[in-house]
């Protein structure tokens, strides 16, 4: 039975920054031909304001698209490496930098959304992108939110601004949806499942009965204890009986999926709205950065007009 999971849209900016929330870049995750091609093979593929913009630069981006499922194509991919130059060179202009801890920060976040280490190594793996390469497009990231914070420091998002972002999401991000806690394990027949309820009404523990008779591994060891859970992502038989039940041990088990459920109410939780105050400094953060994230591409499509770009 699955566990519920929450992954809202503002967890996602925070761990990749307001730079996915442009056309073109990632701040956090891609993909591209592999590793780094050596020093030799790392043609020049355009000169801006007179500063060489490498093959491996335009890589970088492509291993981004790829890593998303979208085109990788050149064209577009150079014309974003150039924009990640004229930002590098305003950046040092500006002496910001993006921190190597910050950078690592954002690995560390990665891995532990994807699932582990092994899990983003295959999502590497998949897109064809070398540890290097991640690195690489995390700094771009972090390099155009500090750029952009340095440029537009003026530009804020106010309370009213949140406060209308807020209803329009009100359903789809900041409902917390109905939830329940139960002890739950199936059995392959319903007398089976007869037979475990009588024990449970005789006294043994809920925990005892499940690791006796359950068919599956994970809630045999877990003594039943499936935690809390969305009502919703019940299958359908056993959602409307949980959802009509109150706290406690339902008397008859429940088919579903093809085996018979026994099931014990531990708790329950109606859909509830997070209070506005709750998420309203992240809110006015997240909407500065993507006010400001609008104002950099003008300022990006300024500084490209403005600059000598020769393409090799």
């Amino acid at each position: 039975m699955p566990r519920s999971r929450r992954c809202t849209l503002l967890s996602l900016v925070a761990l990749i920054g307001v730079a996915l929330l442009s056309a073109g870049t990632v701040a956090a995750c891609g993909s591209s031909s592999g590793a780094s091609p050596s020093p030799t093979a790392d043609r020049v593929v355009a000169v801006v304001n007179g500063h060489p913009l490498h093959d491996s630069d335009v890589q970088v981006v492509r291993a981004e698209k790829r890593f998303l499922g979208t085109s990788d194509s050149s064209a577009p991919a150079l014309k974003e490496a150039i924009d990640r130059q004229l930002l590098r060179r305003e950046a040092a202009r500006l002496g910001t930098s993006a921190a190597r801890e910050t950078v690592r920060k954002r690995v560390t976040e990665l891995t532990t959304q994807l699932g582990g280490s092994a899990a983003l190594e295959a999502a590497l793996k998949r897109a064809d992108m070398s540890r290097a390469q991640l690195q690489q497009s995390i700094e771009d990231g972090l390099l155009r939110e500090a750029v952009q914070a340095a440029e537009f420091p003026s530009i804020h998002a106010g309370e009213q601004a949140a406060q209308a972002y807020f209803r329009r999401h009100r359903k789809d991000v900041f409902t917390q949806a109905a939830s329940v806690h139960l002890g739950v394990f199936p059995v392959r027949v319903e007398l089976v499942a007869e037979n475990a309820i009588g024990r449970l009404r005789q006294g043994r523990p809920f925990a005892e009965v499940a690791h006796q008779f359950s068919i599956d591994p994970e809630s045999r060891d877990q003594g039943g204890d499936q935690g809390w859970v969305y009502l919703a992502s019940l299958p359908g038989p056993l959602k409307a009986a949980v959802g009509s039940a109150g706290h406690g041990l339902l008397a008859k088990p429940i088919p579903a999926l093809g085996v018979w459920y026994v099931v014990e109410v531990l708790g329950k939780r109606p859909a509830s709205v997070l209070p506005f105050a709750n998420v309203r400094a992240r809110l006015v953060g997240e909407l500065t950065r993507v006010k400001r994230s609008k104002a950099l591409e003008a300022w990006l499509a300024n500084a490209r007009h403005d600059a000598s770009i020769e393409r090799k």
